[in-house]
């Protein structure tokens, strides 16, 4: 029995926490937890929305997290239509634009040059398209070309060696970023755009708190993106640690379904038994 006691005593029953937080992205972005999407940005361009995430994770091992972001550029100039006031209307012009993540979740995990990047597809490469917006007098958009890089197929996945040659991220303030158009219900259809497709149902949480990245709590975390806010269009960036059991992820995870955790270590327990008892027929 005392082997049994010392058996039991060193047991790890594995239980779960939830992570919650806030991501904003210049333009689009997905997320990826241990392998597995925790989240989808549903606007591609305008409005400018942050995200709510809300995901479970183990309580302790590794989290691995990994973010593929991209501006609104075109796939084979770089450049971005330019939008009036009103975030809706087209004015006509081919322009630069930047990028940026930004994100804070409850286990503590922010953006930082913490995170690894490596560049997806980069452009425009012409030197004549790289002003602020083209002269349609003198050029076509058509003569702005890009360039696409090879990246690991593990990209998302919860090991990818591959980004150990990858280069650390930039950090920008808030306003290299800057936080674009607001999503609001007088032009456009709020709280819907807000919603995130991967995500656990968060309804109650937009129509009360909303989505404007200004209005949210970032605490420690900056924005990142590669060293080109500018041309660097498309990226992927990566970020992992371990999480140690009996330390707290964060403050305000929870364990989740107490029935089954218990559940579940009766049955381990219960196995654990049987093979002690087997070890005396």
């Amino acid at each position: 029995m005392a082997s049994l006691i010392a058996t039991l005593s060193l047991l790890k029953i594995v239980q779960s926490v939830q992570i919650t937080g806030w991501v904003y992205a210049d333009n689009w972005f997905e997320l990826y937890f241990n392998g597995e999407k925790v989240g989808t940005d549903t606007i591609s361009y305008i409005p400018h929305n942050a995200m709510y995430i809300n995901f479970t994770a183990p309580d302790s091992g590794l989290y691995s997290f990994a973010f593929w972001a991209q501006d609104y550029a075109n796939d084979s100039t770089g450049l971005e239509q330019r939008m009036d006031g009103t975030g809706i209307t087209w004015t006509g012009d081919w322009c630069m634009g930047d990028g940026g993540i930004l994100m804070h979740l409850s286990d503590g995990t922010v953006t930082s040059s913490d995170w690894k990047c490596t560049v997806v597809m980069e452009g425009p490469l012409e030197t004549a398209c790289q002003d602020e917006c083209i002269d349609l007098d003198v050029m076509s958009p058509s003569q702005c070309t890009v360039q696409y890089n090879e990246y690991p197929s593990c990209w998302n996945e919860t090991i990818c060696s591959s980004e150990d040659s990858w280069l650390s991220a930039t950090e920008y303030t808030i306003d290299d970023v800057g936080m674009g158009r607001t999503p609001d219900s007088s032009s456009f259809d709020y709280p819907n755009v807000c919603s995130g497709l991967d995500a656990t149902s968060t309804e109650e949480i937009y129509q009360n708190e909303g989505c404007d990245p200004r209005d949210k709590d970032w605490g420690d975390a900056v924005p990142i993106w590669t060293s080109d806010l500018d041309l660097d269009n498309r990226i992927i960036c990566r970020y992992s640690y371990n999480v140690v059991y009996g330390s707290t992820p964060a403050p305000d995870t929870t364990e989740t379904t107490t029935e089954d955790n218990a559940s579940n270590q009766l049955a381990t327990f219960m196995t654990l038994v049987m093979v002690f008892i087997g070890m005396f027929i």
